[in-house]
């Protein structure tokens, strides 16, 4: 049987968390985002692994996928970054999952909610300071912030805002975000406002952004491995890994002749006598058509241009006349094989897109497999993920 399927490697989470610790001051925590199947490589395996290598927090876009969580990890301490609503408290109450302020009707709302339940629901206020999405406006609505602070049924314990462009070359939008949101802390200060978790770094403003750390950060692409090894502005040779590889096998085999087409729409008319190898995946997978006769793949340690449209289920790749290439031989999509490499920047590249997004186009039909210590772990382990931990661990 032949398929498509991505291999993640935990203990490269673990390196990558520790290469961030190490970068902290020792009481800063870290947030892990798991938003859109954590970025790609499985909500249940990564929200398990990631609570054992210590990490303190998971975000999660909606409370939905936090419910989820909660399934697979009832201790964990989730914030959902997206916004609730009143008909949200009882469950945010119940599995004790902390929401976002978007504005002071926002808070109202939650705080009437926690209110008829005689609860005290923890949240955190998200400050808009130059993003344009949620949050309350870090110039404009000063008052609105503090009278959510000093609403009864609700406990403040984080202030949060996001950047917008840390990763860029120029960053001076980004220090007038950290001076605006730095301006909404002192404002709350003067008023005996404190608040406990402060928090504005995503990866870029973990690498390029001085005095950012606050009390937690957010470097989600980062930990996934998915930022080109360069130095950060201010964090120097700061390298993480990619935990994930994206393999498949060779399932058919030709020789073609000059004046031959391949694929849907006959983009590619064969030149020279050659061989072309189908492979099992395409962009219901999501290896998306936009690398017909672009991408790249390796085999045997050699890469290959796709050559025609990439189809549904599969693509096809021309790997000249005298290769010994044959039927079952492994693919990498993305990741090492022999001395040659295809990163994720490279097909983000290739996809005009980010890596971000490839990581979350890979669909839920491509398997995925956890290693450590180079070997497969099975599914039924992370029913008692400690073990595994402590495996890793040693």
């Amino acid at each position: 049987m032949y398929y498509s399927w991505v291999e993640i490697n935990l203990n490269i989470l673990r390196e990558n968390i520790n290469i961030i610790r190490e970068n902290l001051s020792h009481n800063c925590q870290i947030l892990l985002p798991l938003k859109a199947n954590a970025y790609g490589h499985g909500l249940e395996p990564m929200a398990k692994a990631a609570h054992e290598f210590g990490i303190e927090w998971l975000g999660l876009a909606t409370l939905r996928e936090a419910l989820e969580i909660k399934a697979y990890v009832p201790e964990a301490r989730i914030l959902v970054l997206g916004p609730c609503v009143a008909d949200d408290v009882k469950a945010l109450c119940v599995h004790r999952i902390t929401p976002i302020i978007v504005d002071l009707e926002n808070a109202l709302q939650l705080n009437d909610a926690a209110r008829e339940m005689h609860k005290k629901l923890k949240c955190h206020i998200k400050v808009d300071t130059g993003m344009g999405r949620i949050g309350f406006n870090s110039e404009k609505n000063l008052n609105d912030i503090y009278k959510a602070t000093q609403l009864s049924n609700l406990e403040i314990e984080g202030l949060m805002s996001h950047y917008a462009g840390s990763d860029s070359e120029d960053i001076r939008s980004s220090i007038g975000q950290l001076d605006r949101f730095k301006r909404v802390s002192k404002f709350l200060r003067e008023r005996d406002v404190n608040i406990p978790l402060k928090h504005i770094s995503n990866s870029g403003g973990f690498l390029n952004i001085a005095h950012s750390d606050f009390d937690m950060v957010r470097p989600g692409i980062l930990l996934y491995g998915g930022l080109l090894s360069v130095d950060g502005k201010v964090r120097k040779g700061i390298r993480t890994k990619p935990m994930l590889m994206w393999k498949t096998n060779v399932t058919f085999v030709k020789e073609v002749f000059p004046g031959q087409s391949i694929g849907y729409g006959s983009t590619f008319i064969v030149k020279k006598h050659t061989k072309i190898a189908t492979v099992e995946v395409g962009y219901g997978d999501g290896f998306l058509r936009m690398l017909g006769n672009k991408g790249q793949i390796l085999i045997r340690g050699d890469k290959f241009p796709v050559v025609g449209r990439i189809s549904m289920d599969q693509t096809t790749v021309d790997i000249g006349l005298h290769s010994s290439i044959s039927v079952g031989d492994e693919v990498v999509l993305i990741g090492k094989q022999g001395f040659n490499e295809i990163t994720i920047n490279e097909i983000a590249e290739q996809m005009n897109t980010i890596p971000y997004e490839v990581y979350t186009l890979i669909s839920d039909r491509v398997e995925r497999q956890y290693m450590f210590n180079g070997e497969r772990v099975h599914k039924f382990v992370f029913s008692n993920f400690g073990l595994m931990a402590e495996a890793i661990l040693k």
